[in-house]
């Protein structure tokens, strides 16, 4: 089936570009002493994680404990890292779990009450996780303050029936920062403080086995920086809009399929509006033709033909659109329409959409 013939709001994945997007990135890290864990909060599909393990990466990220359900769901024997903190019984009940159906479970700690709680759970359970600390690189929402506070909570840890796995922070402040010189300055001062943090520990007789930073735009700068260890970029496998301003060295693979349902002019009206695709990093362009989305209410995209374009569009006519944000435009979807160049080959079910507990 051509993808004209597709019933439209639909997301199509072009799966050659994402398996050029995996080559490239596990090329990089082939020559790197850091290793590759990709963040599954952009794909949200096992079987984009199936090829990413395949290509080389040491585990999966998540962001959440219901990302992780769906990697052990499916049968993934990797290594995976929640990169976040885990707090309420509900969770913790879940977290140990899960801890018996993977062949390693770790997360992010960032207080002596979250490691109270963990080696609690885990004392009432036997389940075996991994903890490590976040420190605050610069992002300023979870983690630690200073290298004594982070060097306080791995004795804590290693006082306790979790496992200290190391440490971990993260320059998302600086990721898409188009500027590449600006944003390697950004990113260095993120490293430089990890570093910091790191060297604490192993002055303490604590030194961290793991060391996990970096994300798409930033994967080339702390991923070759001294003592990180692993790397979790997500969003180069698709790519969207934002990211496609600040990296070259991936194709955008992920594009919203939309109907024309009436032209006004240079303004074509379609089927595709804010149910089905996100507007947080600013409005989506034209995948493949000079075109922007001006507004976006409920069930309507507003669509702008570039000035002094002449495209012969009509009712009934679709196009594609590039989203400006991937991970939130994913997370409106079910399933992913997977194309051979220009024909659907198969669908994926976006299986963790939705698992934001």
């Amino acid at each position: 089936m051509p993808w004209a013939e597709i019933d439209t709001p639909a997301l199509l994945l072009d799966l050659d570009r994402v398996e050029r997007n995996i080559a490239t990135m596990a090329a990089f890290f082939a020559g790197q002493r850091a290793n590759l864990r990709p963040h599954f909060k952009t794909p949200k599909c096992p079987q984009v994680a199936k090829l990413q393990l395949e290509a080389g990466a040491i585990g999966i990220t998540c962001a959440k404990i219901g990302e992780a359900e769906e990697i052990a769901k499916a049968g993934l024997d990797a290594s995976v890292l929640i990169a976040n903190q885990i707090v309420g019984a509900p969770k913790l009940a879940r977290l140990v779990e899960l801890a018996g159906r993977l062949p390693e479970l770790i997360v992010a700690v960032d207080s002596a009450e979250q490691v109270h709680a963990l080696d609690e759970a885990v004392a009432q359970s036997g389940a075996r996780i991994g903890a490590l600390v976040e420190a605050d690189t610069g992002m300023h929402r979870c983690g630690t303050d200073a290298p004594e506070e982070t060097v306080e909570l791995a004795r804590a840890l290693e006082r306790s029936r979790v496992e200290y796995r190391g440490l971990m922070g993260y320059e998302g402040h600086a990721v898409l920062i188009p500027d590449a010189e600006k944003r390697a300055a950004l990113a260095g001062q993120a490293v430089a403080t990890l570093q910091a943090h790191r060297q604490a520990l192993v002055d303490a007789g604590l030194e961290p086995g793991i060391v996990s930073a970096g994300g798409t735009g930033t994967h080339d700068i702390s991923g070759v920086a001294p003592g990180i260890t692993e790397i979790q970029a997500g969003s180069y496998v698709f790519m969207d809009g934002a990211y496609s301003r600040v990296r070259d060295e991936f194709e955008p693979a992920l594009t919203i399929l939309t109907t024309v349902l009436r032209r006004r002019g240079q303004l074509l009206i379609t089927d595709c509006g804010s149910k089905a695709l996100s507007r947080d990093f600013g409005m989506p362009t034209g995948a493949d033709l000079p075109l922007a989305v001006v507004g976006l209410s409920e069930e309507h995209g507003h669509v702008q033909i570039d000035e002094g374009e002449e495209l012969d569009l009509a009712p009934g006519d679709k196009i594609r659109l590039l989203p400006s944000h991937g991970d939130t435009t994913i997370n409106l979807h079910d399933t992913y329409h997977v194309m051979r160049g220009d024909r659907l080959e198969t669908t994926w079910p976006i299986s963790a959409r939705g698992k934001f507990r």
